[in-house]
């Protein structure tokens, strides 16, 4: 089945909601359910008022476009027709139309943008748009489209498709019209912790959720939707009105889910149960049943990384580096649930904007990398591909840029960093590049005497601190939207595998243990470039232009030269008041040879990074063993430490380079970078030896650990 095919509701009745939030589900489709055992309100037509003051707002209604109008000058993309819908262009996608699998596109946005709850501070900084005004923005658009549907019944499509509206279907969207405006009425409200905002909160929650069951069981139209699925940056196929996913949280599930022998599968069915019940925010209502859950999964997550043989069983058939990459992102997600109840979860209480961002962020990251790791996705329940059934299942889509499903410039778009932080990420780039050549270099057998190791276990930790360091230092919305990767989830992940990878060589392992440490540390290699080229790939330097994901050196990281300055390694240590440059000692290792460029940025999905997750170009070593339970603390005393040169990469080196660059330049659609990695790719196809090119071909991997929203 192709990636998505499983999604839609089709005639589905809802599944039953039971106490404790467990819902059970008799067939393979999605019908939606509002998790924690929430039954959306089937009645209501008009806003409610009360003395919380829970009234209409004053929001401004997007314009209201015919379809096939030009969207005016300056437009990124094209006026909205019949053949193109629908559309997930969000400037076209906003437009006025009769078309019902359009306005449940929107929908879609929607739904996703309250995944942790709205927030509305900073408004727009950094080139980040507060969602409170992206969300009303949707909602007044579905609105719109089902007034005009309504008043221009023999108008009424589904993806272009002629569409007659039943008196089911009638009475369904006339339903829908008074909870829209519910929508819009209590989203302003809902921000912050308030009463008043927890009452709005639980009101959106039902009110999104009851839009969702409604029209999914309106038999005729459920099945005209879900006839017409459309691709997204996810990976998964959605259909208008996209049901959430499937889940359970009762107390058998979690004595489940946290027993010793639970599987992928229903660990991931209480996390389904915890993303539901996200929807229109956490509060402290709702937070003490979110929590239950996240320690569930965590105890589980915690028992799986450490029973080899449920390993060993995910991981069947995979070679090379291929289980230890499983394991390291099996680990991250362990990691970023530990991150979601120690950190995020109590900001709701002190900071709920930021809380909302993060949670947002830092859970459909969770679900984007299981759904890409083929491993990890079929343990859970999938089909392999990214989708919307099992464990860890994909949420509704944003919607996004011009230039297609992963393109930027939709509804979550770049952040615009300043001096320091154009600092950082070229130095976070450049080093991740050159400990990635370390560690391929001792997977050789080169530079491991203790000494050396000692040196590059300090090197990585030091490198662990300082993106750590440098993430707190500016929290509000850089910190909701990089914790997960830099604080406590993605480089925490790397950096264990790699010292355990790298202890094992040191302490003199030897046969299959020693080829379990040179896959742990060369898939450890492949997590920090890719880390570095996904979140970079999330932001715009000063000044503009892009990252350069292969670059070794700070001066070469980013697009337009000179525009980063420092050094590296860096010494673990990081200050970063906004504008301020990060100072950091160590050695400039500008001129280190070695095998760059195996992680490029492309494919398709992560939608905080609608141009792609990362990108792993590899495919040598063997065997795994890694990063045992919980991830303990890596960061060691600091010295400044030189790791030997790297010996230059044999054989492909230079093609895998040539195809990383091509592929970054195609995602930014640079031309001339696209032109002049085409050129540097046939010379060195022209140069190389026929075994040099079958070694090429047969040992690319291209493994996909999305970041996305």
């Amino acid at each position: 089945m192709a990636a998505g095919d499983d999604a839609g509701a089709g005639t589905v009745m809802p599944p039953p909601t039971g106490t404790g939030g467990q819902t059970v589900a008799d067939t393979g489709t999605s019908p939606v359910t509002a998790g924690g055992g929430h039954s959306g309100p089937s009645t209501v037509t008009a806003p409610p008022t009360d003395a919380g003051g829970h009234a209409g707002a004053d929001i401004v209604t997007p314009p209201i476009l015919a379809a096939g109008t030009d969207l005016g000058a300056g437009a990124d993309a094209p006026a909205l027709t019949m053949a193109t819908l629908p559309t997930t262009v969000r400037d076209n996608a906003l437009a006025l139309s009769t078309d019902l699998a359009q306005a449940g596109v929107v929908f879609n946005d929607a739904t996703r943008l309250l995944e942790g709850g709205l927030w509305s501070t900073p408004a727009d900084s950094n080139n980040q748009v507060a969602y409170l005004g992206m969300f009303t923005t949707d909602i007044h658009a579905v609105l719109n489209d089902i007034n005009a549907a309504l008043a221009n019944p023999n108008g009424v499509t589904v993806s272009g498709n002629a569409y007659t509206l039943s008196a089911t279907d009638t009475a369904v969207l006339q339903q829908v019209q008074g909870q829209l405006q519910t929508l819009l009425t209590e989203a302003p409200q809902s921000i912050g912790n308030s009463n008043n905002a927890i009452t709005a909160q639980e009101l959106i929650h039902t009110t999104q959720t009851a839009i969702l069951n409604e029209i999914n069981n309106d038999g005729a139209l459920a099945t005209a939707l879900a006839a017409n699925p459309y691709p997204t940056g996810t990976g998964a196929n959605n259909v208008g009105f996209e049901a959430l996913p499937i889940g359970a949280d009762d107390a058998a599930s979690l004595a489940a889910a946290s027993a010793p022998g639970a599987t992928l599968a229903q660990i991931g069915s209480v996390f389904n149960a915890a993303a539901d019940l996200a929807v229109g925010g956490l509060n402290s209502t709702n937070l003490g049943q979110f929590d239950a859950d996240m320690k569930a999964i965590a105890a589980g997550l915690t028992n799986l990384v450490n029973n080899p043989t449920a390993l060993n069983a995910i991981e069947f058939g995979e070679v090379g580096t291929d289980p230890a990459l499983t394991t390291i992102h099996l680990q991250t997600v362990l990691n970023q649930i530990n991150l979601q109840i120690d950190d995020f979860d109590a900001k709701y209480a002190t900071d709920p904007n930021v809380a909302a961002r993060s949670t947002n962020d830092n859970l459909l990251d969770i679900i984007d990398i299981v759904q890409n790791d083929t491993a990890l996705n079929t343990a859970a329940g999938g089909h392999g591909n990214p989708g919307t059934v099992g464990g860890f299942a994909e949420f509704p889509a944003y919607l996004n840029g011009a230039d297609g499903p992963n393109a930027h410039g939709g509804t979550i778009t770049q952040f615009q960093d300043d001096q320091a932080q154009t600092n950082f990420w070229a130095k976070f780039i450049a080093e991740a590049n050159v400990i990635n050549n370390q560690l391929d270099n001792v997977a050789a057998g080169n530079n491991t005497t203790a000494g050396e190791l000692q040196a590059l276990i300090t090197e990585i930790q030091n490198y662990n601190s300082f993106g750590a360091a440098f993430d707190h230092s500016q929290g509000g919305v850089f910190g909701a939207r990089f914790d997960n990767e830099l604080l406590g989830g993605t480089l925490l992940t790397d950096t264990n595998a790699a010292v355990q990878g790298l202890q094992g060589i040191m302490g003199g392992d030897t046969g299959a243990a020693l080829a379990a440490d040179q896959a742990q540390i060369q898939a450890a290699g492949m997590g920090f470039v890719a880390d570095a080229n996904d979140v970079s790939g999330n932001n715009i330097p000063l000044g503009g232009g892009s990252y350069v994901g292969t670059s070794t050196t700070v001066a070469g990281a980013t697009s337009v030269a000179g525009v980063a300055q420092g050094t590296i390694p860096a010494d673990g240590t990081a200050t970063g008041a906004a504008g301020t440059p990060v100072a950091q000692t160590g050695v400039q290792t500008d001129g280190q040879v070695g095998q760059v460029g195996q992680v490029a940025q492309g494919g398709g999905g992560g939608q905080d990074d609608p141009s792609g997750g990362q990108v792993a170009i590899k495919g040598n070593g063997g065997g795994h063993h890694c990063c045992g339970s919980g991830a303990t603390d890596p960061n060691g005393s600091h010295q400044d430490a030189s790791n030997g040169t790297p010996v230059a990469s044999a054989g492909h080196s230079g093609m895998s380079n040539d195809i990383a660059t091509l592929l970054q330049a195609l995602q930014q659609g640079n031309t001339n970078a696209v032109n002049d990695a085409v050129g540097a790719l046939g010379a060195d196809v022209h140069s190389a030896s026929a075994g040099e090119i079958t070694n090429l071909v047969h040992n690319l991997r291209f493994d996909h650990m999305w970041h996305h929203a």
